[in-house]
Protein backbone atom coordinates (compact mmCIF):
# COMPACT_ATOMS: atom_id res chain seq x y z
CA UNK A 1 0.00 0.00 0.00
CA UNK A 2 1.31 3.72 -1.17
CA UNK A 3 -0.01 5.91 1.82
CA UNK A 4 0.46 9.77 2.28
CA UNK A 5 -0.01 11.47 5.50
CA UNK A 6 -1.66 14.86 5.47
CA UNK A 7 -0.94 16.65 8.74
CA UNK A 8 -3.08 19.83 9.35
CA UNK A 9 -0.88 22.15 11.78
CA UNK A 10 -1.62 25.45 10.97
CA UNK A 11 -3.85 25.73 14.24
CA UNK A 12 -3.08 28.60 16.64
CA UNK A 13 -3.58 27.27 19.67
CA UNK A 14 -5.26 29.89 21.25
CA UNK A 15 -6.83 27.47 24.49
CA UNK A 16 -3.50 26.53 25.25
CA UNK A 17 -2.44 29.84 26.91
CA UNK A 18 1.06 29.55 25.35
CA UNK A 19 3.28 32.14 23.37
CA UNK A 20 3.99 29.96 20.28
CA UNK A 21 1.45 28.21 18.09
CA UNK A 22 0.37 25.01 18.92
CA UNK A 23 2.41 22.65 16.99
CA UNK A 24 5.57 23.93 18.44
CA UNK A 25 4.71 23.97 21.88
CA UNK A 26 7.59 21.73 23.61
CA UNK A 27 6.60 19.22 25.52
CA UNK A 28 9.73 17.05 27.17
CA UNK A 29 12.10 18.98 25.11
CA UNK A 30 10.78 18.43 22.00
CA UNK A 31 7.80 20.03 19.75
CA UNK A 32 4.67 18.32 19.49
CA UNK A 33 4.43 18.08 16.56
CA UNK A 34 8.07 16.41 16.03
CA UNK A 35 6.07 13.55 17.92
CA UNK A 36 3.07 13.24 15.70
CA UNK A 37 5.26 13.20 12.70
CA UNK A 38 7.71 10.58 14.36
CA UNK A 39 5.14 8.36 14.78
CA UNK A 40 3.44 8.74 11.04
CA UNK A 41 7.07 7.98 10.30
CA UNK A 42 6.91 4.69 11.82
CA UNK A 43 3.69 3.38 9.82
CA UNK A 44 5.77 1.42 6.79
CA UNK A 45 2.20 1.84 4.60
CA UNK A 46 3.07 5.80 4.61
CA UNK A 47 5.65 6.42 2.14
CA UNK A 48 5.22 10.29 2.66
CA UNK A 49 4.00 13.00 4.55
CA UNK A 50 2.06 16.82 3.67
CA UNK A 51 2.53 18.97 6.58
CA UNK A 52 0.12 22.01 6.32
CA UNK A 53 1.23 25.10 8.33
CA UNK A 54 0.42 28.74 8.81
CA UNK A 55 1.07 30.94 5.67
CA UNK A 56 4.48 32.05 6.25
CA UNK A 57 5.41 29.23 9.22
CA UNK A 58 7.26 27.29 6.70
CA UNK A 59 10.63 28.08 7.42
CA UNK A 60 9.66 27.64 11.55
CA UNK A 61 8.63 24.24 10.57
CA UNK A 62 11.73 23.20 8.66
CA UNK A 63 13.87 25.02 11.64
CA UNK A 64 12.17 23.71 14.64
CA UNK A 65 10.93 20.46 13.84
CA UNK A 66 11.99 18.82 10.94
CA UNK A 67 16.03 19.60 11.28
CA UNK A 68 15.70 17.72 14.47
CA UNK A 69 14.14 14.72 13.22
CA UNK A 70 15.67 11.84 10.50
CA UNK A 71 12.64 10.51 8.85
CA UNK A 72 12.33 8.14 6.43
CA UNK A 73 9.13 9.08 4.72
CA UNK A 74 9.42 12.40 2.38
CA UNK A 75 8.10 15.57 3.80
CA UNK A 76 6.86 18.40 2.41
CA UNK A 77 5.97 21.62 3.94
CA UNK A 78 2.59 23.72 2.26
CA UNK A 79 0.68 26.96 3.90
CA UNK A 80 -2.88 26.32 5.13
CA UNK A 81 -5.80 27.80 5.56
CA UNK A 82 -8.03 29.80 7.60
CA UNK A 83 -9.81 26.39 8.84
CA UNK A 84 -9.04 22.73 9.13
CA UNK A 85 -10.48 22.06 6.10
CA UNK A 86 -8.75 24.80 3.76
CA UNK A 87 -5.69 23.22 5.23
CA UNK A 88 -6.47 19.80 4.19
CA UNK A 89 -7.75 20.84 0.78
CA UNK A 90 -4.61 23.13 0.50
CA UNK A 91 -2.45 19.97 1.22
CA UNK A 92 -4.41 17.81 -1.34
CA UNK A 93 -2.97 20.11 -4.31
CA UNK A 94 0.59 18.31 -3.59
CA UNK A 95 -0.81 14.95 -3.77
CA UNK A 96 1.11 12.69 -6.09
CA UNK A 97 -1.05 10.13 -8.69
CA UNK A 98 0.46 6.56 -7.03
CA UNK A 99 -1.32 7.47 -3.95
CA UNK A 100 -3.54 4.39 -2.64
CA UNK A 101 -4.76 5.79 0.34
CA UNK A 102 -4.33 9.48 2.01
CA UNK A 103 -4.20 9.45 5.92
CA UNK A 104 -4.97 12.67 7.48
CA UNK A 105 -3.86 13.04 11.51
CA UNK A 106 -4.08 15.76 13.82
CA UNK A 107 -0.47 17.60 14.24
CA UNK A 108 -1.41 17.79 18.17
CA UNK A 109 -2.10 14.07 18.05
CA UNK A 110 1.07 12.86 19.15
CA UNK A 111 0.79 9.48 20.63
CA UNK A 112 -0.88 7.64 17.50
CA UNK A 113 0.26 4.12 16.57
CA UNK A 114 1.17 2.30 13.69
CA UNK A 115 -1.54 -0.57 14.28
CA UNK A 116 -4.23 2.18 14.52
CA UNK A 117 -2.75 3.95 11.17
CA UNK A 118 -2.27 0.50 9.12
CA UNK A 119 -5.82 -0.64 10.86
CA UNK A 120 -7.41 2.54 9.71
CA UNK A 121 -5.59 2.52 6.10
CA UNK A 122 -6.66 -0.83 5.50
CA UNK A 123 -10.31 -0.21 6.17
CA UNK A 124 -10.70 2.86 3.67
CA UNK A 125 -8.97 0.22 1.67
CA UNK A 126 -12.40 -2.27 1.49
CA UNK A 127 -15.05 1.01 2.28
CA UNK A 128 -13.43 4.21 0.93
CA UNK A 129 -13.16 6.14 4.33
CA UNK A 130 -12.88 5.03 7.42
CA UNK A 131 -11.85 6.95 10.57
CA UNK A 132 -10.39 6.04 14.37
CA UNK A 133 -12.62 6.26 17.11
CA UNK A 134 -13.33 4.78 20.69
CA UNK A 135 -16.56 4.31 23.24
CA UNK A 136 -17.49 7.05 24.76
CA UNK A 137 -17.38 6.56 28.66
CA UNK A 138 -19.38 9.51 30.58
CA UNK A 139 -22.99 9.39 29.78
CA UNK A 140 -23.79 12.39 27.50
CA UNK A 141 -27.10 14.66 27.01
CA UNK A 142 -27.54 16.27 24.43
CA UNK A 143 -28.87 20.39 25.61
CA UNK A 144 -30.79 23.17 23.35
CA UNK A 145 -28.79 26.17 23.39
CA UNK A 146 -30.57 28.31 26.52
CA UNK A 147 -32.48 25.62 27.83
CA UNK A 148 -32.01 25.06 31.78
CA UNK A 149 -33.68 21.81 31.98
CA UNK A 150 -34.36 18.75 30.59
CA UNK A 151 -31.85 17.38 29.02
CA UNK A 152 -31.75 14.35 27.29
CA UNK A 153 -29.80 11.20 27.38
CA UNK A 154 -28.54 9.89 25.04
CA UNK A 155 -27.58 6.08 24.44
CA UNK A 156 -24.27 5.38 25.41
CA UNK A 157 -23.48 2.34 23.87
CA UNK A 158 -24.25 4.04 20.59
CA UNK A 159 -21.98 6.71 20.95
CA UNK A 160 -18.75 7.34 19.93
CA UNK A 161 -15.79 9.97 20.43
CA UNK A 162 -14.15 10.56 16.68
CA UNK A 163 -10.36 10.86 16.71
CA UNK A 164 -7.30 10.59 13.79
CA UNK A 165 -6.03 9.11 11.89
CA UNK A 166 -8.50 9.05 9.40
CA UNK A 167 -7.90 7.33 5.98
CA UNK A 168 -9.55 8.07 2.31
CA UNK A 169 -9.46 6.70 -0.88
CA UNK A 170 -8.06 10.33 -2.84
CA UNK A 171 -11.16 10.39 -5.02
CA UNK A 172 -13.44 10.29 -2.09
CA UNK A 173 -11.65 12.69 -0.30
CA UNK A 174 -11.13 15.13 -3.23
CA UNK A 175 -15.00 14.76 -4.18
CA UNK A 176 -15.69 15.44 -0.75
CA UNK A 177 -14.01 18.82 -0.35
CA UNK A 178 -15.09 19.79 -3.84
CA UNK A 179 -18.79 19.00 -2.57
CA UNK A 180 -18.26 20.91 0.21
CA UNK A 181 -16.86 24.12 -1.47
CA UNK A 182 -19.36 23.87 -3.65
CA UNK A 183 -22.40 23.87 -0.86
CA UNK A 184 -20.85 25.79 1.52
CA UNK A 185 -20.16 22.82 4.42
CA UNK A 186 -18.08 23.52 7.43
CA UNK A 187 -17.03 20.35 9.12
CA UNK A 188 -14.55 19.72 11.69
CA UNK A 189 -13.26 16.57 10.38
CA UNK A 190 -12.55 15.20 7.08
CA UNK A 191 -15.29 12.47 7.44
CA UNK A 192 -17.86 14.44 7.77
CA UNK A 193 -17.68 15.80 4.60
CA UNK A 194 -17.48 12.08 2.98
CA UNK A 195 -21.09 11.62 5.44
CA UNK A 196 -22.35 14.74 3.74
CA UNK A 197 -22.14 13.26 0.64
CA UNK A 198 -24.27 10.57 1.46
CA UNK A 199 -20.88 7.90 1.50
CA UNK A 200 -20.36 5.23 4.84
CA UNK A 201 -17.57 5.90 6.68
CA UNK A 202 -15.83 2.98 8.93
CA UNK A 203 -15.26 2.74 12.34
CA UNK A 204 -11.98 1.56 13.22
CA UNK A 205 -10.73 0.95 17.03
CA UNK A 206 -8.65 4.07 18.16
CA UNK A 207 -7.13 4.45 21.56
CA UNK A 208 -7.73 6.69 24.65
CA UNK A 209 -4.28 7.58 24.60
CA UNK A 210 -4.64 8.95 21.55
CA UNK A 211 -5.43 12.43 22.91
CA UNK A 212 -5.10 15.94 21.25
CA UNK A 213 -3.23 18.32 23.07
CA UNK A 214 -5.31 21.27 23.03
CA UNK A 215 -5.75 22.95 26.36
CA UNK A 216 -2.94 23.28 29.08
CA UNK A 217 -4.75 20.21 30.83
CA UNK A 218 -4.23 17.92 28.00
CA UNK A 219 -0.57 18.91 27.89
CA UNK A 220 -0.18 17.83 32.01
CA UNK A 221 -2.01 14.71 30.08
CA UNK A 222 0.71 14.10 27.54
CA UNK A 223 3.56 14.75 30.12
CA UNK A 224 2.32 11.73 31.88
CA UNK A 225 1.48 9.72 28.81
CA UNK A 226 5.28 10.28 27.56
CA UNK A 227 6.24 8.92 31.20
CA UNK A 228 4.04 5.92 31.28
CA UNK A 229 4.35 5.35 27.33
CA UNK A 230 8.19 5.37 27.26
Amino acid sequence: MNAVAIVPAAGSGVRMQQNCKKPYIVLAGQPILCYTLSALDLAASIRSIIVAVSPGDEELCREQVLRRLKLRAGVCIVAGGERRQDSVRNALGALTGDCDVVLIHDGARPFVTSEILDRTARAALVCGAATAAVAVKDTIMRMAPGVQACPEPLAREELHAIQTPQAFRPDILAAAHEHARDGGVQATDDASLVINMGLPVALVAGAYENIKVTTPADLVHAEALLKTLG
